[in-house]
């Protein structure tokens, strides 16, 4: 018993020490965690709240309407400017989701890879894809072209 009390004499100041030293790492990695979540949460919002603003011009400009039909036929009648502006805007808004969900900042999305796969079918965002994808980053237009 003498030895584990001179030893505890000896050595108790630096085990303390370092007992603390390795709680305030622990303490503060959980809080990092903790932090990281909370952002990647707040950024899913934020990118929910951007989906929303676009899409909510499909049914506030008629104009629009073409761009979900599976039936357009783009021989009759063309791509107006609107809907190519839109759905480059889709793009644009997909493009930097991606490289958001890409660099960690988003959690995953599922069914992300099906949605674009389903949106990209569609004859007016197909078309347009096909003029605004040299403009994208190669690993996007890989994305996009796998789905």
């Amino acid at each position: 018993m003498n030895e584990i009390m001179r030893w505890l004499l000896d050595h108790g100041k630096d085990t303390v020490e370092t007992a603390g030293v390795i709680c305030g790492l622990f303490y503060t990695g959980a809080s990092f965690n903790a932090a990281a979540r909370e952002q990647r949460i707040s950024n899913l919002m934020e990118l929910a709240q951007g989906h929303r603003d676009l899409w909510i011009q499909l049914i506030e400009k008629p104009g629009l309407s073409r761009i979900l039909q599976t039936g357009v036929d783009l021989k009759k009648t063309r791509v107006s400017v609107l809907e190519e502006r839109f759905v480059h805007l889709l793009i644009t808004h997909l493009a930097v989701t991606f490289a958001a969900l890409k660099s960690g900042v988003l959690p995953g999305l599922d069914g992300l890879e099906k949605d674009v796969r389903e949106f990209f079918a569609l004859p007016i965002p197909h078309h347009v894809w096909q003029w605004s994808k040299k403009f994208q980053q190669k690993d996007f237009v890989k994305f996009v072209e796998h789905a």
